[in-house]
């Protein structure tokens, strides 16, 4: 990066908050062999529109962080420009416990957050995979909501707001208070999820939610993965749970590793209860009625799966890394799917685990392979992507630099799609500064990532 390009970015920032050595830009980057050429850390939005402007007159790729927790999920790696770590941009702005609001800036923990809306019994109801150190602003941009979300919904429907900067260096402000206030396209639900590809998510208004008065969870296992699925059936369509997690023999394996030893062995059945104490005393009673060996988790040991759950990944990546596969199946097709995938894993003999967030018919598969070396996996992978679109779902790997299947799922809505995606990329930023590696428009954006 040019001496006078500094220059500039530390009369916006100050020298403390604009970083080039090594330790930090490695920090921000996605892989050994890239990272960014500087981090910066702008204290408020007028900062990160003086740096967008800054990007743009000089070409500079762009790629907005939070806490990076979910970066590997949906950034490829980037060699060079710049990031723009929003972790001080932390204040809640104001707390609305009448209307039940927060607007609170995107670099807030989400984990400080829900503690100072705990004292005053409401929360924001995401609960992503690192729900203490992940920011809201990244929660956001990512769209990653968590287990949860079968009985809260995604986290697009817990914002009312948001405050954009654009790559222009634009500052706009979308919704409001309260959910009527959409004039025009629902620009805050369009934003939400888009990886920072079309602009700076800086502040948002949250709808809150009562702390419900009891949450329950219980854990069930049986010998046969065939059992679990069913016992995950009934519970998903019987008692109308928050959180409901099957996981195949190889993830229960697992979670002794991530810190919690499960009360069986086999597949198991992770699912949770919230709400009304009498609404759920009579859910755990229909499962225990159910099914015979039910455990009751409550309070840390509740806390204990739940957060072994959440480490399951990492546990088995180890520090050699691993492949994740999502699938998508409609709920009817989810069994058929589970048990053909597993076979196929069982004769691929690739080490591996299965975990679904049964109840939204979503699977993550985890192969014991680096990223580096997805080729070695492909050949599983494809059996298993064709397997899902058969049954009228679809398959993407999540953090390998292969955007293949990616491309193969967008096309399949119709090829004009790829131009329109274009139209809107040029439309937010017309210089192409913003994260240019977000893998969804990236074989839209730049030809050398097109795969044919």
């Amino acid at each position: 990066m040019r001496q006078e390009i500094v220059q500039k970015l530390e009369k916006i920032v100050g020298s403390d908050n604009c970083r080039l050595d090594a330790e930090v830009r490695n920090l921000h980057s996605l892989s050994k062999n890239s990272a960014p050429e500087a981090v910066v850390y702008p204290e408020d939005s007028r900062q990160v529109a003086d740096i967008l402007r800054l990007a743009g007159e000089e070409g500079l790729p762009v790629v907005p962080w939070g806490a990076g927790t979910m970066a590997g999920r949906g950034l490829l790696s980037l060699n060079g420009g710049l990031v723009i770590n929003l972790t001080r941009m932390n204040k809640i702005i104001e707390y609305d416990y009448e209307n039940m609001t927060a607007y609170v800036e995107a670099g807030i923990p989400l984990g400080e957050l829900q503690k100072t809306l705990r004292t005053h019994n409401l929360f924001w109801p995401v609960e992503p995979v690192e729900p203490d150190t992940c920011t809201v602003g990244g929660c956001i941009a990512a769209g990653a909501s968590g287990p949860s979300k079968l009985g809260y919904g995604d986290v697009k429907f817990h914002i009312l707001g948001l405050e954009v900067v654009l790559p222009t260096g634009e500052i706009i402000r979308t919704g409001g208070k309260t959910v009527k206030n959409v004039q025009d396209y629902d620009n805050t639900r369009f934003l939400a999820g888009s990886w920072g590809s079309l602009g700076i998510i800086t502040k948002a208004m949250l709808k809150l939610r009562p702390v419900p008065e009891k949450e329950t969870t219980v854990f069930l296992s049986f010998k046969q993965l065939k059992e679990a699925i069913g016992a995950a059936r009934i519970i998903r369509n019987e008692t109308l749970p928050l959180s409901l997690e099957l996981l195949d023999d190889n993830a229960m394996a697992v979670l002794a590793r991530a810190g919690w030893q499960p009360p069986g062995k086999g597949a198991g059945v992770l699912v949770s209860y919230s709400g009304f104490r009498e609404q759920v005393d009579t859910q755990v009673d229909y499962v225990k009625k159910q099914f015979s060996g039910a455990s009751i988790l409550e309070g840390e040991k509740a806390v204990a799966a739940w957060r072994a759950r959440r480490q399951l990944f990492p546990a088995f990546a180890g520090n050699t890394g691993a492949v994740m596969v999502s699938a998508a199946v409609p709920f009817t097709a989810l069994e058929e799917f589970i048990t053909r995938a597993r076979e196929e894993l069982d004769r691929s003999r690739k080490g591996s685990a299965l975990i679904s967030h049964f109840g939204n018919g979503h699977v993550h598969i985890l192969l014991d392979a680096a990223p580096e070396t997805y080729a070695g996996v492909q050949g599983i992978v494809n059996t298993l992507a064709s397997l899902a679109e058969n049954l009228g779902g679809l398959l993407v790997v999540d953090n390998t630099e292969d955007l293949s299947l990616t491309r193969r799922w967008v096309e399949a809505r119709g090829k004009a799609i790829m131009e329109l995606l274009s139209r809107i990329k040029a439309a937010f930023d017309p210089k192409g500064i913003m994260a240019p590696n977000s893998k969804v428009l990236a074989y839209v954006t730049n030809n050398s990532r097109a795969v044919s």
